[in-house]
């Protein structure tokens, strides 16, 4: 359980810090070569992302993995 509600706060941030940069999910998964369908399950928590995955969104966000997974 504490797997399912760590991924959901990950999703979230990365769905507020996106939707922040007035970004639409399809253009974000294209920019950062991610599958728009992936993206989405990521943000609302139901996929378990890798490491690399997770750095391909960070740097899509311009922000460092450090910062996107602060304080979680």
């Amino acid at each position: 359980m504490l797997m399912n509600s760590l991924m959901r706060e990950i999703g979230a941030r990365i769905r507020e810090s996106r939707e922040s940069s007035n970004i639409s999910q399809r253009r974000f998964a294209m920019m950062i070569g991610m599958n728009r369908t992936y993206l989405s399950g990521v943000e609302n928590g139901s996929r378990n992302i890798s490491i690399t995955n997770l750095q391909k969104i960070a740097n899509g966000l311009g922000v460092t993995l450090e910062d996107l997974l602060r304080g979680l």
